[in-house]
């Protein structure tokens, strides 16, 4: 077996019992989204945290807000996969980057569903004293744009070799995630529960989706995906 063929085997590497993990998490999402929305106390006291990231206002940090303000953009968006899929294409495989692309968009859409079902309203404009003009288009649980980093980082996770490569995106990605998670309530257009719902829902969308990518790829291309081509030490849950 060559390593060439490892490396360009289309199915992703997943944890076993992906997609009971998968479930667990949208469980957890929803739960938390609904006991957030029914306790208005709960919504209103979280405001504090807000209130103290905004107080330490610069036009550094405003920048930085302004323009991740943007990832939840669906232009945005696609240039972003478009980037990331030609970079793991070359660096890795195209079958993978396809991979990538999918799980990261798809992952991200699925956030509309706990946004429609829980409904929970956006804290009100005046929430913070310094405020940024930034959009409310839609509803607040849990943030798009964190769910949409946290996609984004484990759809390059799964395609990625074992190694650095992994432990470096690793890093890269949690940062992403956190500096994202932070500019939502620096700007006061979440509540920190919102954030926790979107790493819940962003991790359990990637997941589901993945785990949907290795079913039907296995269905499709049975010879491509044969256990030999999968390369030592790969774990991958169809």
């Amino acid at each position: 077996m060559s390593a060439h063929r490892s490396r360009t085997s289309p199915l992703v590497s997943l944890p076993p019992g992906t997609l009971w993990i998968a479930i667990v998490l949208w469980v957890a999402t929803f739960a938390l989204g609904f006991a957030a929305k029914t306790s208005t106390g709960w919504l209103s006291s979280q405001l504090a945290l807000d209130r103290a990231l905004n107080a330490k206002h610069a036009s550094l940090l405003d920048t930085v807000a302004r323009a991740l303000d943007k990832l939840d953009s669906v232009t945005v968006v696609a240039v972003i996969l478009v980037v990331v899929g030609v970079l793991v294409g070359l660096l890795v495989s195209w079958p993978r980057a396809l991979a990538a692309v999918v799980i990261a968009g798809a992952g991200w859409l699925l956030c509309l569903v706990p946004k429609a079902i829980v409904s929970e309203p956006r804290p009100p404009l005046n929430s913070v004293a310094h405020v940024l003009n930034v959009s409310h288009a839609t509803q607040s649980f849990p943030s798009g744009h964190t769910v949409f980093a946290v996609t984004l980082t484990v759809a390059v996770l799964v395609v990625c070799r074992r190694g650095w490569t992994r432990a470096i995106v690793a890093v890269l990605g949690i940062l992403l995630v956190l500096v994202t998670a932070w500019s939502r309530l620096y700007v006061g257009a979440h509540y920190a529960t919102d954030i926790v719902g979107a790493i819940l829902a962003g991790v359990a969308g990637a997941l589901l989706i993945a785990w949907l990518w290795n079913l039907v790829v296995r269905g499709l291309f049975p010879r491509a995906v044969s256990s030999r081509s999968q390369g030592v030490g790969e774990r991958v849950e169809a």
